[in-house]
C-alpha cells in the first residue's frame, strides 16, 4: 500500500494488485471513498463529504502520479 498524500484528515492511497478499474482510496476517519483516475468518478462514498472535496481537488493535479503508481504497483504478468 501506498500512501500518495495525506493532510488533516484525509489520505490518498493504492493498493499493489488492487482491482480494476484503476482507482485510488480516499480514506478519512469517518470512512473511504474509492475513485477511478479516468474522469475521477466516485465509484463507492465513504469518506467525509468535504475530505473527498478537498483529495478529488488535489488528485486533478497530480492525475499524472496517480497513473504512474497505479501501474507500477499493479503489473499484471
Amino acid at each position: 500500500m501506498a500512501t500518495l498524500h495525506s493532510e488533516r484528515n484525509w489520505k490518498i492511497k493504492n493498493y499493489p494488485d488492487d482491482h480494476a478499474p484503476p482507482h485510488f482510496h480516499v480514506q478519512t476517519p469517518d470512512g473511504e471513498s474509492l475513485v477511478q483516475i479516468e474522469g475521477l468518478v466516485v465509484l463507492g462514498k465513504g469518506a467525509e463529504t468535504k475530505a473527498l472535496k478537498a483529495a478529488l481537488l488535489w488528485a486533478r493535479v497530480h492525475t499524472t502520479d496517480l497513473w504512474r503508481v497505479w501501474n507500477e504497483q499493479n503489473r499484471r504478468n
